[in-house]
């Protein structure tokens, strides 16, 4: 997931709501979440960054790139980190964040020609994390309940796009091979997993007449062999996924639409057919409107996915038979400009629907954790509201409000999805000064109230509380380096009883997948970025 790529390799990141473009496949649900990576012509010649806090963790990052000469550029970026301290604050004999490393590698290449531009590299990394009781040990044998999960990944990618004759058209081919292995002990209970993947898709790119009409059309490959064991359980699975999709685009003065579909085959579950639609309008000058319809559908891990819930006395019952997730999604939003006291400001608000017409529904209402297929019925509203503005320059204040209504079927009657908190609210303020070395961020975050599995008891609240949290940081520029110092969870707000019988860990009572809320008090870090630039050249 997304804690596999560190900060310091991030570029730049892009969100689509509602369902992306066919164009990126047929899994987009309810969104899509581009992370673009460093270039390797663009970035630092050399970065580092050091950081620590005072739970015990540390960690280091190196960025390096280099231009060979007019057409080749390559780029390297490393990552290592580790969890060195054995918190237990409450108490209750547990650590309240895993021991563990975790090591990072990537080496990007990029080739410019006249007729043809091309990226490859590989990615790899290890994260090993020891969690339980505390002076749990994977290495000893020990009567402590311990938590031990080993991920190991490599793969590798290459981007092609070649440029033909007729102006406005050209081919861009994805390649991807993925390797992946997953274990997991959680006291008696143990996971394994091994995922095999190859991927393949061709983007033919042109015009019908003039620019303001576009149009994508292609064919794409997915192959996946993945093996998953959960102590008796297991989900063996072999997907061969090829597919074809076109997409058109017509971008007008003030009209701008995206009409795509694909058909995809699965060698289980036959053709899958997957129309979206894309819309905006801009009313004024300062305003924009946003629509999207469109469906979606993927294999759900039924396993792997809820990993974590083995970390209780609860007794799975397996999944009688494996349905893809189906879904369609349409949402609408608006971006407002205007000034605020002479100010820019934008105000925005979007909302989404998504209506499954069959989802994996993990039911823990019971004794039991029960995996179902529940088609039908099942859905979610998500309303978002933001306000940026700039009360002065170089000073950002931003506020944000978040409404989840997501529901399905548990224990017989629609309920809200467990730890899903129902509201949300975000203040975030930012501010630089004018010879912009210095820097100050604080980001104040509220959480609502979340539903927990009805057969919650024994000192654990029935439902997860309200609370606040406050983040703050301070940074300082000097010449080709930065300081920065800051705080997490400064409210020192805790959730009172993380784990159910914690004092039984091996016992059917036994429950540590109720977190709702922090664990660990207010923390302090700092750390430090030092950056070579690339020269920018004189024109």
């Amino acid at each position: 997931g997304l804690t596999s790529i560190p900060g310091t390799w991030i570029e730049s990141i892009q969100i689509t709501k509602g369902t992306g473009t066919v164009v990126n496949g047929f899994e987009s649900m309810a969104g899509l979440v581009n992370l673009e990576l460093k270039k390797p012509s663009e970035m630092e010649r050399f970065f580092v960054n050091g950081y620590g806090n005072i739970f015990g963790r540390a960690e280091v990052n190196l960025n390096a790139g280099q231009i060979i000469n007019s057409k080749w550029s390559t780029g390297t970026l490393a990552h290592a980190s580790g969890m060195f301290g054995e918190m237990d604050n409450n108490g209750d004999g547990f650590r309240d964040t895993p021991k563990g490393n975790t090591y990072a590698f990537m080496n990007r290449w990029a080739f410019q020609g006249k007729k043809m531009e091309s990226q490859f590299g590989v990615n790899a990394y290890r994260d090993e994390k020891l969690g339980g009781q505390t002076g749990y040990d994977s290495k000893s044998t020990s009567d402590k309940y311990g938590v031990h999960i080993d991920s190991r990944h490599v793969d590798v990618f290459a981007k092609t796009g070649f440029f033909m004759r007729k102006p406005y058209n050209s081919l861009g081919i994805v390649y991807n091979l993925k390797y992946q292995t997953l274990d997991a002990l959680f006291g008696l209970r143990s996971f394994q997993g091994e995922e095999k993947r190859g991927y393949i898709n061709a983007i033919y790119d042109g015009i019908l007449g003039t620019t303001d009409h576009k149009i994508k059309t292609g064919a794409s490959f997915l192959y996946t062999d993945m093996k998953q064991q959960q102590d008796s359980l297991s989900a063996d699975r072999l997907d061969i996924i090829p597919g074809i999709f076109s997409e058109y685009t017509y971008t007008g003065m003030r009209l701008s639409s995206v009409l795509g579909a694909r058909l995809d085959h699965h060698n289980v579950f036959g053709f899958q057919f997957t129309p979206r639609w894309h819309l905006k309008y801009v009313l004024t000058e300062r305003t924009d409107l946003r629509f999207t319809a469109g469906k979606g559908w993927r294999i759900p891990n039924y396993l792997v996915d809820n990993v974590s819930l083995l970390a209780s006395g609860r007794t799975w019952t397996a999944l009688p038979q494996l349905k893809p997730e189906i879904s369609w999604n349409a949402g609408a939003s608006i971006v407002q400009e205007f000034k605020f006291f002479k100010q820019k400001s934008t105000w925005s608000a979007d909302f989404y629907h998504t209506r499954f017409t069959n989802q994996l529904i993990v039911d823990r209402e019971g004794d039991f954790t029960v995996f179902s297929n529940q088609e039908g019925g099942s859905y979610s509203n998500a309303l978002q509201t933001e306000w940026n503005v700039n009360p002065l320059k170089n000073w950002e204040l931003r506020f944000a409000y978040k409404y989840l209504d997501v529901k399905a079927q548990y224990a017989g009657k629609m309920q809200q999805q467990v730890m899903i908190p129902k509201h949300r609210g975000l203040v975030n303020t930012g501010y630089k000064t004018r010879n912009k070395r210095w820097e100050f961020d604080l980001t104040l975050s509220l959480i609502g109230k979340s539903r927990l599995p009805g057969t919650v008891t024994g000192g654990i609240e029935k439902d997860g509380r309200s609370y606040a949290t406050m983040h703050a940081q301070i940074t300082h520029i000097h010449k080709s380096w930065e300081l920065y110092v800051g705080g997490e969870n400064l409210t020192n707000y805790r959730q009172s009883t993380p784990i159910l019988d914690a004092a039984n860990p091996f016992g059917t009572t036994f429950d540590a997948t109720q977190i709702w809320g922090p664990v660990m008090g207010t923390m302090i870090y700092g750390g430090f970025r030092y950056s070579l630039k690339r020269e920018k050249k004189k024109i």
